[in-house]
Protein backbone atom coordinates (compact mmCIF):
# COMPACT_ATOMS: atom_id res chain seq x y z
CA UNK A 1 0.00 0.00 0.00
CA UNK A 2 1.38 3.36 -0.96
CA UNK A 3 0.36 6.15 1.18
CA UNK A 4 -2.47 7.87 0.11
CA UNK A 5 -2.52 11.82 -0.24
CA UNK A 6 -4.30 13.86 2.58
CA UNK A 7 -7.29 14.56 0.51
CA UNK A 8 -8.24 11.06 -0.65
CA UNK A 9 -7.49 9.88 2.70
CA UNK A 10 -9.88 12.15 4.23
CA UNK A 11 -12.24 10.84 1.40
CA UNK A 12 -11.71 7.04 2.35
CA UNK A 13 -11.92 7.61 6.48
CA UNK A 14 -15.05 9.46 6.24
CA UNK A 15 -16.43 6.88 3.64
CA UNK A 16 -15.53 3.71 6.16
CA UNK A 17 -17.03 5.93 8.99
CA UNK A 18 -20.26 5.61 7.51
CA UNK A 19 -19.66 1.81 7.41
CA UNK A 20 -20.91 0.68 10.86
CA UNK A 21 -21.51 -2.82 12.18
CA UNK A 22 -20.48 -5.54 9.45
CA UNK A 23 -20.43 -3.06 6.76
CA UNK A 24 -16.97 -3.58 5.75
CA UNK A 25 -17.15 -6.50 2.93
CA UNK A 26 -18.12 -3.89 0.06
CA UNK A 27 -16.34 -3.56 -3.27
CA UNK A 28 -13.11 -0.97 -4.07
CA UNK A 29 -15.76 -0.38 -6.78
CA UNK A 30 -18.62 0.72 -4.01
CA UNK A 31 -15.95 2.96 -2.08
CA UNK A 32 -15.03 4.80 -5.12
CA UNK A 33 -18.44 5.30 -5.92
CA UNK A 34 -18.83 6.44 -2.07
CA UNK A 35 -15.82 8.37 -2.17
CA UNK A 36 -16.49 10.42 -4.93
CA UNK A 37 -13.09 8.90 -6.13
CA UNK A 38 -11.80 6.79 -9.71
CA UNK A 39 -11.44 3.38 -9.44
CA UNK A 40 -8.28 3.26 -10.96
CA UNK A 41 -6.91 6.14 -8.18
CA UNK A 42 -7.87 3.57 -5.53
CA UNK A 43 -6.07 0.69 -7.36
CA UNK A 44 -3.02 3.12 -7.76
CA UNK A 45 -2.82 3.19 -4.12
CA UNK A 46 -4.48 0.48 -2.85
CA UNK A 47 -3.40 -3.24 -3.86
CA UNK A 48 -7.02 -4.90 -3.49
CA UNK A 49 -9.63 -4.50 -1.01
CA UNK A 50 -7.35 -6.24 1.84
CA UNK A 51 -4.97 -3.73 1.42
CA UNK A 52 -8.17 -0.84 1.40
CA UNK A 53 -9.53 -2.26 4.48
CA UNK A 54 -6.20 -2.57 6.25
CA UNK A 55 -5.80 1.23 5.97
CA UNK A 56 -9.65 1.57 7.63
CA UNK A 57 -8.46 -0.36 10.15
CA UNK A 58 -5.51 0.92 11.02
CA UNK A 59 -7.00 4.18 11.31
CA UNK A 60 -9.62 3.19 13.81
CA UNK A 61 -6.98 1.42 15.81
CA UNK A 62 -4.94 4.53 15.89
CA UNK A 63 -8.17 6.37 17.41
CA UNK A 64 -8.74 3.85 19.75
CA UNK A 65 -5.14 3.66 20.94
CA UNK A 66 -5.47 7.23 22.00
CA UNK A 67 -8.16 6.37 24.38
CA UNK A 68 -6.59 3.28 25.38
CA UNK A 69 -3.35 4.83 26.29
CA UNK A 70 -4.79 7.63 28.07
CA UNK A 71 -6.48 5.24 30.15
CA UNK A 72 -3.45 3.09 31.26
CA UNK A 73 -1.38 6.22 32.22
CA UNK A 74 -3.78 8.42 33.91
CA UNK A 75 -3.46 8.60 37.67
CA UNK A 76 -4.85 5.86 40.22
CA UNK A 77 -4.21 2.40 41.55
CA UNK A 78 -3.96 -0.44 38.60
CA UNK A 79 -7.43 -1.65 39.04
CA UNK A 80 -8.89 1.64 38.35
CA UNK A 81 -6.45 2.38 35.46
CA UNK A 82 -7.98 -1.29 34.40
CA UNK A 83 -11.18 -0.27 34.64
CA UNK A 84 -10.70 2.36 32.65
CA UNK A 85 -9.30 0.88 29.83
CA UNK A 86 -11.85 -1.83 29.40
CA UNK A 87 -14.41 1.27 29.56
CA UNK A 88 -12.37 2.50 26.73
CA UNK A 89 -11.90 -0.37 24.50
CA UNK A 90 -15.70 -0.41 24.40
CA UNK A 91 -16.26 2.85 23.69
CA UNK A 92 -13.60 2.82 21.05
CA UNK A 93 -15.62 -0.25 19.25
CA UNK A 94 -18.78 1.79 20.05
CA UNK A 95 -17.16 4.49 17.92
CA UNK A 96 -15.43 2.21 15.26
CA UNK A 97 -17.68 -0.66 15.18
CA UNK A 98 -14.98 -2.11 12.45
CA UNK A 99 -12.48 -2.77 15.65
CA UNK A 100 -14.91 -5.27 16.82
CA UNK A 101 -16.99 -6.85 13.99
CA UNK A 102 -13.24 -6.67 11.11
CA UNK A 103 -10.58 -7.49 13.34
CA UNK A 104 -11.13 -11.08 13.98
CA UNK A 105 -11.81 -11.88 10.67
CA UNK A 106 -8.57 -10.22 10.03
CA UNK A 107 -6.31 -12.16 12.86
CA UNK A 108 -8.04 -14.82 11.04
CA UNK A 109 -6.73 -14.26 8.09
CA UNK A 110 -2.88 -13.02 9.19
CA UNK A 111 -1.46 -13.61 5.46
CA UNK A 112 -3.38 -11.21 3.91
CA UNK A 113 -3.63 -8.49 7.31
CA UNK A 114 -0.40 -9.06 8.58
CA UNK A 115 0.46 -4.89 9.51
CA UNK A 116 -3.33 -4.45 10.97
CA UNK A 117 -3.02 -7.84 13.00
CA UNK A 118 0.50 -6.45 14.50
CA UNK A 119 -0.59 -2.84 14.86
CA UNK A 120 -3.52 -4.17 17.13
CA UNK A 121 -0.90 -6.09 19.41
CA UNK A 122 1.04 -3.53 19.29
CA UNK A 123 -2.03 -0.13 20.57
CA UNK A 124 -4.52 -2.82 21.73
CA UNK A 125 -2.78 -6.00 23.64
CA UNK A 126 0.28 -4.66 24.61
CA UNK A 127 -1.26 -2.04 26.68
CA UNK A 128 -3.17 -4.45 28.90
CA UNK A 129 -0.25 -6.79 28.96
CA UNK A 130 1.82 -4.17 30.47
CA UNK A 131 -0.82 -2.68 33.36
CA UNK A 132 -1.60 -6.24 33.81
CA UNK A 133 2.42 -7.02 34.73
CA UNK A 134 2.53 -3.51 36.58
CA UNK A 135 -0.78 -5.25 38.25
CA UNK A 136 0.77 -8.90 39.32
CA UNK A 137 3.98 -7.21 40.67
CA UNK A 138 2.58 -4.66 42.95
CA UNK A 139 0.21 -7.44 44.09
CA UNK A 140 -3.09 -5.79 43.33
CA UNK A 141 -4.06 -8.54 40.16
CA UNK A 142 -3.47 -12.32 40.36
CA UNK A 143 -2.27 -13.35 36.93
CA UNK A 144 -0.57 -16.39 36.29
CA UNK A 145 -0.67 -15.88 32.26
CA UNK A 146 -0.28 -12.07 31.59
CA UNK A 147 -0.78 -12.45 28.38
CA UNK A 148 -3.60 -15.09 28.12
CA UNK A 149 -5.20 -12.69 30.48
CA UNK A 150 -4.53 -9.30 28.23
CA UNK A 151 -6.15 -11.24 25.24
CA UNK A 152 -9.14 -12.74 26.89
CA UNK A 153 -10.05 -9.16 28.93
CA UNK A 154 -9.78 -7.78 25.17
CA UNK A 155 -11.88 -10.88 24.12
CA UNK A 156 -14.58 -10.57 26.13
CA UNK A 157 -15.18 -7.15 25.31
CA UNK A 158 -15.05 -7.29 21.82
CA UNK A 159 -17.04 -10.25 22.08
CA UNK A 160 -20.18 -8.46 23.84
CA UNK A 161 -19.50 -5.40 21.70
CA UNK A 162 -19.45 -7.64 18.43
CA UNK A 163 -23.18 -9.27 19.54
CA UNK A 164 -24.68 -6.07 20.59
CA UNK A 165 -23.93 -4.75 17.45
CA UNK A 166 -25.21 -7.87 14.95
CA UNK A 167 -28.44 -7.57 17.28
CA UNK A 168 -29.31 -4.56 17.40
CA UNK A 169 -27.06 -2.45 15.10
CA UNK A 170 -25.23 -0.43 17.88
CA UNK A 171 -23.44 -0.63 21.79
CA UNK A 172 -24.96 0.46 24.83
CA UNK A 173 -21.73 1.48 26.30
CA UNK A 174 -22.97 2.98 29.80
CA UNK A 175 -24.89 -0.41 30.72
CA UNK A 176 -22.78 -2.66 29.64
CA UNK A 177 -19.81 -1.50 31.20
CA UNK A 178 -21.73 -1.38 34.12
CA UNK A 179 -22.57 -4.98 33.90
CA UNK A 180 -19.13 -5.76 32.11
CA UNK A 181 -16.16 -4.23 33.47
CA UNK A 182 -16.65 -5.23 37.38
CA UNK A 183 -17.03 -8.86 36.17
CA UNK A 184 -13.82 -8.77 34.14
CA UNK A 185 -11.63 -6.97 36.82
CA UNK A 186 -13.25 -9.40 39.63
CA UNK A 187 -11.60 -12.55 37.53
CA UNK A 188 -7.99 -10.83 37.78
CA UNK A 189 -7.71 -9.94 41.53
CA UNK A 190 -6.42 -12.24 44.19
CA UNK A 191 -8.26 -14.41 46.41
Amino acid sequence: MKTPPEDLARKLLAVSDQLTGTNLDVSIDDIAQMAGVPRATLYYYFSGKEDLVSFFLSDKLGRASVAIQKAVNREGSVVERLEDTLRSVMQAMAEHPAICTEMPGAIKEVAKYGTVVNEAERVMVAPFRELLIEGNASGALAISDVNTAAIALLGAVNMVAMFQLVQTGTIDVEATNASLIPLLVEGVLPR
